[in-house]
């Protein structure tokens, strides 16, 4: 599942841009494409500004350099693209000859935020590999010495971002709980959302005892009628996060265009006389502001607040 399917024209309409006029000059509404460009360019631009990924991307072959140095400290490495949800593949190659693959069992994961990763050798062996007092080295082509470095040695195949997970679990008539099991781990801190058709004469479901591994799904009357399903979806876009978006895609393009169309582009007021009767409209609008520039000016504290939240969250270590 995309962020983008809970990150919508109805989100933004019904949070940030509550009570504004998005309607053209002709009485029609807004197009589509004008919210999805203001949301695809306010998540792309809090990617660039905290330096993050945040609709999910799989990136394949992302190679590091091997230096001795790293040995002691059980290679660690921080990955291009954070925060990371789940590893596909690691492999070890030199120069041109084939690459010997790492198990995925060995990499771990030390912050999953920060692309901090390690590799520890576990039970699991790996042909052709040796572990001497310097790099490791692949086997067969002669090469036993050690090195102190050794350019692009290392390739990961991982995907990062914040994902969105979704399925089914039934809760048997008679029954006041069961529980929903992740494969693979959730990383990171999640929401949980949990609807049904037919609640069978069960009282509200609720999501209890969050862990990476998963949850269990809680009603304090049971269902007396049949068996009831439940559809939940997972969401690890934190609530700040998404704010920052929905303040960003209302201030990029939607808010300045719904103001200027209030009474046209710099019109502050506008009269109408017919036959001795006079009628003035006035709005905030200027030729220097728009007509919601107060709700603009109040988003804009609010963005750099959390922009500033946000930095001090996801921020690296140099």
């Amino acid at each position: 599942m995309s962020i983008y399917d809970s990150l919508t024209r109805d989100w933004l309409t019904s949070t940030f841009l509550l009570g504004v006029d998005l309607t053209l000059d002709d009485g029609s509404s807004f197009p589509d494409v004008v919210f999805d460009q203001a949301i695809r360019g306010a998540v792309s631009h809090l990617e660039h500004e905290i330096g993050i990924t945040i609709d999910p991307y799989s990136i394949t072959n992302e190679t590091h350099d091997a230096e001795l140095k790293s040995q002691n400290s059980y290679w660690p490495f921080r990955l291009d693209l954070r925060p990371v949800l789940s590893f596909q593949a690691a492999r070890i190659r030199l120069g041109s000859f084939e690459p010997v693959t790492i198990p995925v069992s060995w990499l771990r994961s030390v912050s999953s935020k920060h692309g901090q990763i390690h590799i520890i050798p576990s039970q699991e062996s790996l042909s052709s590999y040796f572990f001497t007092t310097g790099v490791p080295l692949l086997g067969g082509y002669g090469l036993f010495t050690t090195r102190d470095f050794i350019p692009g040695y290392f390739e990961f195949d991982y995907t990062a971002g914040f994902e969105k997970r979704e399925g089914t679990i039934v809760l048997p008539d008679g029954e006041n709980e069961v529980s929903v099991e992740f494969s693979p781990k959730v990383l990171a801190k999640y929401e949980v959302t949990l609807t049904t058709t037919n609640a069978q004469g069960a009282s509200t479901a609720r999501a209890v005892s969050l862990t990476d591994s998963g949850f269990k799904v809680q009603v304090t009357t049971a269902p007396s009628t049949g068996d009831v399903t439940y559809t939940w979806n997972v969401d690890t876009l934190p609530k700040d996060l998404k704010h920052a978006i929905g303040i960003k895609a209302a201030t990029n393009m939607l808010l300045s265009i719904a103001g200027d169309l209030i009474l046209g582009a710099g019109i502050a007021s506008q009269t109408l006389q017919i036959d001795g009767l006079q009628q003035t409209i006035g709005s905030t609008a200027s030729a220097m502001y728009g007509g919601y520039s107060a709700r603009l000016e109040s988003f804009e504290k609010q963005y750099k607040m959390l922009l500033q939240a946000l930095k001090a969250e996801y921020q690296v270590m140099k």
